[in-house]
């Protein structure tokens, strides 16, 4: 393929950038605040409209779990397409070596 090329660094890159969204994202309890559920906050009245936020923020909160779990997979296959390709080009260059050194008649 011509032109085809994998930067590692770029990949590397990609992955902090990946790692540093994720761990800017709330936990599912921080998301959430203390008196969104607390029905004594809302008072006699407002009880419903509690009830409806916590339902909502509940859901919210288990939508930014889902959301960082896969950011950490994506962030984790970064890593491993990177480790891949540094082993594969490591070996194809000692591959390449050996057949210089044979087509030279030299060995190590």
């Amino acid at each position: 393929m011509a032109g085809f090329q994998v930067d590692l660094q770029a990949l590397e890159a990609h992955e902090r950038e990946l790692k540093a969204l994720i761990a800017g994202l709330p936990d599912a309890a921080d998301a959430a605040s203390a008196y969104v559920g607390n029905y004594q906050t809302w008072g006699v009245v407002g009880m419903f409209f509690a009830e409806v936020m916590q339902n909502w923020t509940n859901k919210a909160g288990d939508y930014v779990d889902t959301v960082k779990k896969a950011g950490d997979s994506v962030a984790e296959r970064f890593s491993d397409m990177r480790e891949t390709y540094a082993d594969h080009e490591e070996a194809a260059s000692q591959m390449f070596a050996k057949l210089r050194e044979g087509l030279d008649g030299t060995k190590p």
